[in-house]
């Protein structure tokens, strides 16, 4: 096949990464999270854990980083789409600002996304 073909077919259709290669990426993801969460320990409690116990066997590659425990990550405070930009970590919130939500009322959480939907011109919540 023709070199500049060959290029121009993997630039429309680029490899995937294998199977060692995604769980290298999400053992480097859920780590900088647990940083980003203040810990291990944090980030497993923040996922219903007992501690940080099941986030450790996650990074270490002893246990499966699953698209169940992705999903449940992403839902925190602070971490949407942290497994899906590599840049995400940049612009994240704070761990200080992210454990002050974590601790407020569910109306309150939603006065504040809403208060910032209103500065990025998103629609509002419902109450």
């Amino acid at each position: 096949m023709n070199s500049d073909l060959y290029h121009k077919i993997r630039a429309v259709y680029p490899v995937q990464m294998d199977k060692d290669a995604v769980d290298t990426f999400r053992r480097e993801r859920l780590a900088a999270l647990a940083d980003h969460m203040g810990g291990r320990a944090a980030l497993g409690r923040a996922l219903g854990y007992k501690d940080g116990g099941y986030v450790n066997h996650m990074i270490s590659g002893i246990r499966p980083i699953t698209e169940k425990t992705i999903v449940l990550c992403e839902q925190l405070p602070g971490a949407t789409g942290w497994f899906s930009d590599t840049k995400f970590q940049e612009r994240a919130l704070s761990r200080e600002v992210v454990a002050a939500i974590a601790k407020l009322e569910p109306a309150e959480v939603r006065r504040i996304e809403n208060l910032l939907r209103g500065m990025l011109d998103l629609p509002q919540t419902r109450a």
